[in-house]
């Protein structure tokens, strides 16, 4: 008996090293940005970037899409600021939002001047930003890029997606109108794919595209302009 015991400890050790021999290998292959994001860096922060003056009536946090490198998102927060926004988008832990969705409250409580902040998530970001809508009350809105809440949520949302998504299908973002409140708002890009809402090239298991990652967010930027005033 305890000579199986033994082997049983043995083989649950040797398959827990090899889970995380797994996972740091897969750790290492992250979506770095393009040529054309590296343009649009704002300033570096650890080792995230924010962008505009932290002293903004409005800040949005962007929750970066799994595997994809924060810089990837750079134009969306260089033309955010362009408008009189504050951005700022963290490194998150091995890039994984939900590592750390936590992450975002410390960020309003280190700019005490932004009166009011949208949470921003691109994929399973937007779920890990969904998260914690309701631990701060200068939360005023989430933006769920090609994404959807983890559980319902009574938050004013806007949710744009491509039509051509191959990582995320369509009907399952308009499942996710039955977790959102009735004022929520959803615009369809048609010919948008999951990468294109940010800058980091083709990735796995989606669609192609005729548009580029420029003019899929500036519909995306576009859009979002019009949900804040709507606010």
């Amino acid at each position: 008996m305890k000579k199986w015991i033994k082997r049983i400890g043995i083989g649950l050790a040797s398959l827990l090293a090899i889970i995380i021999v797994v996972f740091m290998v897969w750790a290492q292959f992250d979506y770095g940005p393009t040529a054309e994001a590296k343009t649009y860096l704002g300033e570096k922060v650890g080792q995230g970037y924010q962008f505009g003056d932290p002293k903004s009536e409005t800040g949005f946090i962007f929750y970066q899409g799994a595997k994809v490198d924060p810089a990837a998102y750079s134009y969306i927060g260089q033309q955010l600021a362009e408008k009189g926004h504050f951005v700022t988008i963290p490194k998150l832990p091995f890039n994984i939002a939900l590592l750390n969705a936590n992450e975002g409250l410390s960020i309003i409580d280190d700019h005490p001047d932004v009166k009011r902040w949208y949470l921003i998530g691109h994929s399973l970001g937007g779920s890990a930003a969904s998260t914690i809508l309701d631990e701060s009350p200068k939360i005023k809105g989430i933006i769920f890029l090609a994404s959807y809440p983890i559980d319902a949520i009574d938050t004013p949302s806007l949710t744009v997606y491509g039509g051509r998504d191959g990582v995320l299908p369509v009907k399952d973002i308009e499942a996710s109108k039955a977790d959102v409140r009735s004022d929520a708002t959803f615009h369809l890009i048609k010919d948008g794919n999951h990468a294109n809402f940010g800058m980091y090239g083709k990735q796995k298991g989606d669609n192609s595209s005729p548009l580029s990652a420029k003019e899929q967010q500036d519909e995306t930027l576009t859009v979002i302009e019009a949900f804040l005033k709507g606010q």
